[in-house]
């Protein structure tokens, strides 16, 4: 009869005289083995997963140190669009000031000093973002004082006479210019301000005077018929009223003076196209 395989354990304890006998059937040291091995590859396995783990762990935080990264720069970007796009506007502005002086008569010289000194000192710094503001201030300040000088003329039209000219019908310096132009054509105010007066005087006609609230006033007469009244607000270009011959006029045109300060001054200054009108 064939022996049976097994395994006897044998436990001698150092305190107790009896000993402690453990037999193992084959099949039951087979199983042993097999949760031994098993649970070595679970250990392996564990190890191995624990490391990924640690590894996707890493990977994660580099991620979203990186999303982070990556979001800083955005609100940058963002920022920076947005201060190119006010330099963008304020580009546009400068271009629109520039083209007032370029394309309209240029005013009297006594006109030369009407503010900015702070903006060209602006202008002229290096850029700063921080500054944008600042000079948007300026440049809107800037653009809104020249609103209230008047510049270019009232209507199209040849010079008829001129500031300071004498004889003919001129006893004394004439005090503004005369523009020729047809019966009915729209006289425009120079520049922003209040119709301060209409009157019908026995030399000049219909006239409306309107003050520009900073020294500078305007008359505009001969006109037929107006088109405004006492205290009314009106912007440069704005219609007063139209060409006649009212008064003492020998043929339709408008009579336009400038004063500064109660002063009169050539409407005209240094411009040298004398039939551009507005």
């Amino acid at each position: 009869m064939p022996t049976k395989r097994g395994m006897t354990i044998l436990f001698v304890p150092h305190d107790r005289k009896e000993s402690l006998t453990v037999r193992l059937e084959g099949w039951q040291i087979t199983v042993g083995i097999v949760v031994l091995i098993a649970a070595v590859l679970l250990l392996v396995l564990g190890v191995i997963m624990g490391g990924k783990s640690v590894k996707l762990l890493a990977e994660n935080s580099a991620l979203r140190s990186e999303i982070e990264r990556l979001r800083i720069e955005r609100v940058k970007i963002a920022r920076l669009e947005r201060e190119l796009a006010e330099t963008e506007n304020l580009r546009r502005w400068m271009e629109e000031l520039i083209g007032i002086d370029e394309n309209r008569e240029k005013p009297p010289v006594q006109m030369a000093t009407t503010g900015g000194g702070e903006l060209f000192s602006l202008l002229e710094s290096p850029f700063e973002p921080r500054l944008l503001p600042k000079l948007k201030d300026e440049v809107e300040d800037h653009i809104r004082r020249l609103e209230f000088i008047p510049r270019g003329l009232p209507v199209k039209g040849p010079i008829a006479a001129r500031f300071g000219e004498m004889g003919g019908k001129f006893m004394t310096p004439h005090t503004g210019v005369d523009i020729a132009a047809p019966e009915g054509s729209i006289v425009r105010v120079t520049a922003a301000g209040i119709i301060s007066e209409i009157a019908n005087d026995k030399q000049l006609g219909i006239t409306v005077t309107v003050d520009h609230l900073n020294g500078y006033e305007t008359l505009y007469g001969h006109l037929s018929a107006v088109s405004c009244k006492k205290g009314d607000w009106v912007e440069s270009g704005d219609k007063v009223g139209t060409v006649g011959e009212t008064g003492h006029a020998k043929g339709p045109h408008v009579h336009y003076e400038l004063t500064v300060d109660g002063r009169a001054i050539d409407p005209m200054g240094d411009t040298s196209n004398t039939e551009k009108g507005r």
